[in-house]
């Protein structure tokens, strides 16, 4: 099952990116199929903009992936992603840091805010 998913500006998406629903089908219900049991609800996804993705992630539902994040091939998003940092792995963690200071992070943060404007 997909999931809805809002999307800012000037997002870069590779191939196969997933965005995938937490709560697909209803499985712990006794006497009932899986098959026929229902779906469970899902919060909406957000990926904000100047945003990175990479080949084959699987981005799960009612995650945030921050303002200028990048999110290497392969990843298994579960959790929000802070603005400006790198993710990747399976579960996703932090690998990295977009820019090398505060600042650098901080001042390219405010040109995305003057530029969505």
């Amino acid at each position: 099952m997909s999931s809805d998913v809002t999307f800012g500006n000037n997002i870069l998406m590779a191939g196969r990116v997933n965005f995938v629903g937490r709560n697909d089908h209803v499985f712990d219900e006794p006497g009932m199929l899986i098959w026929t049991s229902g779906r469970g609800n899902d919060e909406t996804t957000f990926v904000e903009d100047d945003v990175w993705i990479g080949t084959n992630s699987i981005i799960l539902a009612g995650v945030r992936i921050g303002m200028g994040a990048i999110i290497a091939a392969g990843a298994l998003v579960n959790k929000d992603v802070p603005p400006c940092e790198i993710w990747g792995g399976v579960p996703a963690k932090k690998i990295g840091d977009r820019f090398k200071t505060t600042e650098e992070r901080e001042r390219h943060i405010k040109f995305l805010l003057k530029y969505k404007k």
